[in-house]
Order: C-alpha cells, then structure tokens, then sequence
C-alpha cells in the first residue's frame, strides 16, 4: 500500500519569519553560512528573537560537510544545550544542521524541542527532507543520513535571502529543483501523490526559473521558485531520486562540481537513457510534455515527445548559462577517465541508485560519463 506523512509544518510567504516572534525563553542554536555572519539579512531574523530568548549563531560550515565538521558542531553547542536549533542556509548548512541535531540527541544528550530550517536558495529542498549528506574528508566520499528523525519540525519559506541570490546560485539551484522533480516523477516509489507535487515544481521551474535569474525578478516570482523547490522536496522525499543524483554525487565528490551543475550536465543524457530502456518512463515523460504544452497530443511519437521534453531542459540549462560539458569547467578527460571505475561503482552503490527506474550497469554509467567530457 502507499503510504502518505508529512511532520514538518511549512510557514510560506512575506511574513512568514513572524513565526520566530513566537519563540519565548528559549535557547537557540542558529547554524548559518559563513557568508551570512554579521549580515543585514542575519539580523533581520535574530532581532525577532534575540529580546525573549538567549541565542548563539555558528557559522562554521563549508559545503559537502565533513563528519568531521558535525563532531565540531555538536561540541560547540554542549555550552549551549540547545532547546531549539534553527538552520538558515543551502543545503550544506540545513544538512549539517541535521546531522548536530540528531547526534547531539543521540550523542551529546541535547534536549531540542524544535529543529526549523530556513532555506536561503531555492534548490535542495532540504527543509522537508528526511536526507541528509556528509562527506568523509579522507575518501571524499559522501554518506546519506537517512531517517524521519532528521526531518525538520518546522520549515519557513522567505524570499528575504534569495532576493540577492547571485544568477549562477540561482540557475544551479534551481536546476536541482528540475532533475529532483523530473527523478521523482519516474523513481520507484513514485504515486499519484509524489506525481502531483513534481508535475507542479517542473511547472513553476519552466515558467519562473528564467526570470528568477534576472535583476528584476519580484519577490512573487522569487517565492514561486522558492515553493517549487520545497515541493520537489516533499516528492523526492517519498518517491526516491535516481541515476543522475548518484552520478553526480561522484562528480561533486571527486572534482567539486556545484551539485545543481553537476546534475544539470548529467540531466539530458540520463533522461535519453532512461526513456530509450523503460518503456514506462517513455509513458510518463511522454505525457508530461503534453500535460506542460510542450508538444501537441498529435506528436507522431511517445519518443519524439520524449525528446522534446529533454530539448526544453536543455534549452533551460543553457539559457541560464550552465556549462553542458566536463571540459567547460576545465576539468581534463584524463583525469575523469582514470576515475571512472571507481566513480561508476560508488554510484551504483549510492543510495539514490535503487529507486532508479531502470538499474544501469557500471559499464553503462561510464558510458554516459564519457559522454558529458
């Protein structure tokens, strides 16, 4: 049977940081972006607090956390013993924040009410998901986290930080937004349910995305971007991904790639794969193109409107000025080559692997590695 939980309660919207109002003899642990420390928008949010509660801001988080990273977390926060830990960053903050959070419970014997998260890109969907990824700094190998009890309890969507997102954070993040919802769609947990949150993050992502990355986006179209990354969010949590997150999982692992780019670069040549093995995911695909217009119902073909679909993504990625190829980043076809075994079996070995819907081998995942030198 399908099954249907949603814990974390979702705030949404201009003033959705008036929640933190709320909050009373607390103490709170705000785990933020370096970047962040001292900043405008920082204090924004702790002077909604800071007058009723006793605070303390750690901001020593690097991206792809280290588990390293997280024990030093955990033993700053001791002096504190949070009652309340609040996240406020991308991905790499939100996910070492669950991984204090958890262990510190675990572990350090922190009594936490509540755990919210404060996304400031519009890409991981983090805020809703029971994920999270660290990396052993010794094998530049990342870990998946995975348990409910990660999930945020409460979850606030503010444009206040991705108003001044700078264009490349804003395309990378928001193509992750794109291959979480177009993975999900497929994967194979997938349901009516999962289905229904993709179909509308893939919208919102096509229609809002490109003007997202420009100077005068409004904070409505900001919002849209905002919400469909946290709907892709709540689908992938319960569907599953696929190939090209544990694909590019090894890119960002071995060569530091920028998660969303890695994905974007992977994107089309996983969907073509996919599409021409899996008749069933030829059917889904196929029936999204129609259901987003981007072809008629009289397209000669389901593969034909298949490719139309993986036309449109690539004509997205482009637009918002994502470098298609390995070789753009200037990273040598040598040095990929003479990692693709171990690339190719770590990815099979990557939890997002077994909710693909068609099981590639090693050899043809280094195929398709090859293919975006």
């Amino acid at each position: 049977m399908n099954q249907w939980s949603f814990k974390t309660k979702i705030y949404s919207g201009i003033d959705s940081l008036d929640r933190l109002r709320q909050i009373r003899n607390e103490r709170i642990l705000v785990i933020c972006d370096p970047f962040l420390k001292d900043s405008d928008n920082l204090n924004v949010v702790l002077k909604l607090m800071e007058s009723h509660n006793v605070i303390s801001v750690y901001s020593d988080v690097i991206p792809d956390p280290p588990i390293g990273h997280v024990v030093k977390g955990i033993d700053y926060a001791k002096n504190l013993n949070p009652s309340y830990i609040i996240a406020i960053g991308g991905g790499s903050a939100i996910d070492m924040s669950k991984g204090i959070a958890y262990f510190g419970k675990l572990l350090g014997g922190f009594s936490i009410k509540k755990f919210i998260a404060i996304p400031t890109t519009s890409g991981t969907g983090s805020e809703v998901t029971s994920f999270a990824v660290l990396t052993d700094s010794s094998t530049q190998i990342k870990y998946p986290l995975v348990t409910d009890d990660i999930l945020p309890d409460e979850a606030i969507l503010t444009p206040l930080f991705v108003m001044t997102s700078p264009p490349s954070v804003t395309a990378y993040s928001g193509m992750d937004v794109l291959v979480h919802a177009l993975e999900a769609y497929v994967a194979t947990a997938a349901n009516r349910f999962t289905d229904a949150l993709a179909e509308q993050a893939i919208s919102l992502v096509f229609n809002y995305l490109p003007l997202c990355q420009k100077a005068t986006a409004t904070m409505d179209e900001k919002m849209a971007m905002h919400e469909a990354s946290c709907l892709a969010g709540l689908s992938f949590n319960n569907a599953g991904l696929g190939l090209v997150h544990a694909m590019a999982h090894q890119l960002g692992g071995q060569f530091h790639i920028p998660h969303g780019l890695a994905n974007s670069i992977l994107l089309p040549h996983i969907l073509a794969f996919n599409v021409m093995r899996d008749p069933a995911v030829q059917d889904k695909y196929a029936a999204l193109a129609v259901r987003l217009g981007f072809v008629s119902t009289t397209e000669t073909s389901k593969m034909a409107q298949c490719v139309r679909l993986i036309e449109k993504c690539v004509k997205l990625a482009e637009q918002l000025g994502c470098p298609m190829a390995l070789s753009n980043l200037n990273i040598s076809s040598n040095d990929v080559e003479s990692r693709l075994s171990l690339m190719a079996q770590r990815a099979v070995q990557d939890m997002c692997y077994q909710f693909s819907p068609y099981k590639a081998s090693q050899e043809e995942i280094q195929s398709i590695y090859v293919k975006v030198l």
